[in-house]
C-alpha cells in the first residue's frame, strides 16, 4: 500500500492548540483594596502606593513592560489567546516538575531584568512568552490557594481571584498577572504582619519602654511593606554578634539584634513560634540591668528558635504550595474535545491531606500522586499530538479535512482529487503518526480499466509530496515527525462521514517556518 509513518516527538507546546475550537475570553475581577486597619495593632498596608505596572520589582511585574512591548513582534499574535488544551498541558508538565522548578523559573526571570529593561534581550519565541505566563499563573494560583487556607482576620484584604490564562490576549494576561501578584503580596504581608509583627508586649505594664518595643517592631513592619510593594521576601540577615559573653550588652544592642531577627522571619512563620521569640527578647531586655551575663544567652536562644521555626514554616509552606499546584493540575476539567482523563481521586485525597497538614507526601503516597500526574500528562500530550497533526493537515492546501468518530484519525481530501481519493492520517496507540492514500471502492468496470492503475500511481506520487510537507508543518506546530514514505497499492475504504467531494479552502492562518533545531521543553 502507499503509506508513510513517523515517530512523534513533542518539542514545544504552542499556545493556541485546542482540541475543539477556541475558548471564550473569561473575565477576571480583581479587588486588591485593603480595609482600614486603625486600632488593630497590625501594621497598616493601606498606605502602600500602587506602582506603575512596568516599575514593579518582582519577577512577574518587571517583565510586564518588556513583554507587552514585544507583543506586536511575536510569532504568535497577541490576539490569539492561550487555548484550553495548550494551557492544561503546560500546567500539568509544571506540576510534574513542582514548585522548585517554578522558583527556578522566577529566579531566572529576575536575573534577566536588567537586560530586559535595556531592551537588549528578546525572548526566544512567542510560545516561550506564553509558557512563562502560564507557569507564572499556576504558581500565583497555588499561592492564592495556600493563603486561603488561613482564616481571615481584621482588616485582611480579600483574596484575589485566580488567574485564568486561557483565552486572554498575552498583553492583557501579563497585566492581570502583575495586578494579581500585587494584590496577593498585600494579602501575604497582611497575614504575616498579624502573625509575626504584633508582639504581645503590654505597654500598660511597661510604659517606660513602649518606644523601645515600637522600634523593635518597626524593621519587621518595613520589611513587610517592602515585600508588599514588590520587594524581596523577608529572609534572615547574616549578622555577627559584636559582643562576646564577657562584654556587657545594652538595650540598644538587644534592640538591634532583636529587630534584625524579627525582620528576617519568613512570611509563613507561625504565631506559636513568634511567642517563644518574644519571650526571649523581653527577658534579654530585662536582663540588661539585672543579669548582664544572661543577655547573650537569651539572644542566642531567640536566634536558635527563629532558625528552627523558620525552617519548619518554610517546609510546610513549600509542601502546601506544591500540593496546591498539583491539585490545580489534577482537578482541572478536561479541555473540551478531549476524552475523559484518567481517574486521579486517590492522588487528590493525598494532596488535600498535604494541603491541610503542611506535610509533603512520601513513599507510596508520593508515587500515587506522581503516577496520576504522569497519566494525565500522557493523555493530554496525546490529545495535543492529535490536534497538532490535524492542524498541520489543514495547512496542506485547498481541500477538505473531516474527522471521524474515532478522534485519533481523520481524512483529508485534496480538492483536485475530486473526492474519489483522499489521505487518511492516524495517530496509533504507540504515538506513531501514519498516513495512507485511500480511495473509494471500485466498480468491476473500474477495476478492469487500465486507467485506474495509472490514476493510483499518480495519486501515490502526489501523496508523497503531501507527506514531505507534513513534516515541516508539524514542526511549526511544535511536533517533530520525520515521515518515511513507502510506495504500494492504494487502500480501499469509505471516507469520513461528510467529507466534501469538491473541497474547500483551508484556514488562512499559517505560522512561519520554525528553526531547524529546537530544544524540548523540560
Amino acid at each position: 500500500m502507499s503509506s508513510a509513518f513517523a515517530g512523534t516527538d513533542l518539542l514545544t507546546v504552542m499556545p493556541d492548540v485546542s482540541a475543539y475550537g477556541y475558548p471564550p475570553n473569561p473575565g477576571l475581577t480583581l479587588d486588591s483594596g485593603v480595609p482600614d486597619m486603625a486600632g488593630t495593632g497590625v501594621p497598616d498596608m493601606t498606605g502602600i502606593g500602587t506602582p506603575d505596572l512596568t516599575a514593579l520589582s518582582d519577577p512577574v511585574g518587571e517583565a510586564v513592560g518588556q513583554l507587552a512591548d514585544q507583543v506586536q513582534d511575536m510569532i504568535v499574535p497577541a490576539l490569539i489567546g492561550l487555548a484550553d488544551l495548550s494551557g492544561a498541558l503546560l500546567v500539568t508538565r509544571l506540576a510534574l516538575r513542582g514548585t522548585q522548578a517554578l522558583a527556578a523559573f522566577n529566579n531566572k526571570v529576575a536575573a534577566e531584568q536588567e537586560a530586559l529593561s535595556r531592551r537588549q534581550m528578546a525572548l526566544e519565541t512567542g510560545s516561550e512568552c506564553w509558557r512563562r505566563a502560564a507557569e507564572a499563573a499556576a504558581g500565583i494560583n497555588a499561592r492564592i490557594t495556600v493563603l486561603g487556607l488561613e482564616p481571615s482576620g481584621p482588616g485582611d484584604p480579600p483574596l484575589p481571584a485566580p488567574v485564568q490564562p486561557v483565552g486572554v490576549p498575552l498583553d492583557l494576561l501579563w497585566k492581570r498577572l502583575a495586578e494579581t501578584e500585587r494584590a496577593l503580596r498585600r494579602g501575604e504581608a497582611q497575614r504575616a504582619a498579624r502573625a509575626t509583627a504584633r508582639l504581645p508586649f503590654d505597654h500598660a505594664r511597661d510604659p517606660e519602654h513602649a518606644d523601645w518595643y515600637d522600634r523593635l517592631r518597626e524593621r519587621r513592619r518595613q520589611s513587610l511593606i517592602r515585600y508588599a510593594e514588590g520587594g524581596p521576601a523577608p529572609e534572615p540577615e547574616a549578622t555577627t554578634p559584636e559582643h562576646t559573653e564577657s562584654t556587657a550588652l545594652t538595650e540598644d544592642d538587644v534592640l538591634r539584634e532583636g529587630a534584625a531577627l524579627l525582620a528576617g522571619l519568613p512570611l509563613a512563620f507561625t504565631s506559636a513560634g513568634r511567642d517563644l521569640i518574644d519571650d526571649c527578647l523581653a527577658e534579654a531586655r530585662r536582663a540588661v540591668g539585672r543579669r548582664p551575663t544572661a543577655v547573650r544567652r537569651y539572644l542566642d536562644e531567640a536566634a536558635l528558635i527563629a532558625h528552627k521555626e523558620s525552617e519548619r514554616a518554610l517546609l510546610a509552606d513549600r509542601a502546601r504550595q506544591d500540593a496546591a499546584l498539583r491539585l490545580g493540575a489534577l482537578q482541572a476539567a478536561a479541555p473540551e474535545g478531549v476524552d475523559t482523563l484518567p481517574d486521579a481521586s486517590q492522588a487528590v485525597e493525598v494532596l488535600q491531606r498535604a494541603l491541610r497538614t503542611g506535610v509533603a507526601p512520601s513513599g507510596a503516597a508520593e508515587r500515587t500522586v506522581r503516577q496520576a500526574l504522569v497519566s494525565r500528562s500522557a493523555a493530554l500530550q496525546r490529545a495535543y499530538l492529535v490536534a497538532a497533526l490535524r492542524r498541520a493537515t489543514e495547512q496542506w492546501g485547498e481541500g477538505s479535512v473531516q474527522g471521524r468518530m474515532d478522534a485519533d484519525h481523520w481524512d483529508f481530501a485534496p480538492a483536485a482529487w475530486g473526492g474519489e481519493y483522499w489521505l487518511r492520517v492516524r495517530l496509533t496507540s504507540t504515538g506513531q503518526a501514519r498516513v495512507f492514500t485511500m480511495r473509494r471502492p471500485l466498480t468491476p468496470e473500474e477495476e478492469r480499466d487500465p486507467a485506474t492503475a495509472a490514476r493510483d500511481a499518480e495519486r501515490c506520487a502526489e501523496s508523497s509530496g503531501y507527506v514531505g510537507e507534513l513534516g515541516r508543518l508539524t514542526e511549526a506546530e511544535g511536533v517533530r515527525a520525520e515521515f518515511a514514505w513507502s510506495t504500494g497499492q492504494v487502500r480501499t475504504g469509505e471516507p469520513a462521514p461528510g467529507l466534501a467531494r469538491s473541497g474547500r479552502k483551508p484556514s488562512a492562518r499559517r505560522r512561519p517556518a520554525p528553526p531547524k533545531y529546537r530544544d524540548k521543553d523540560h
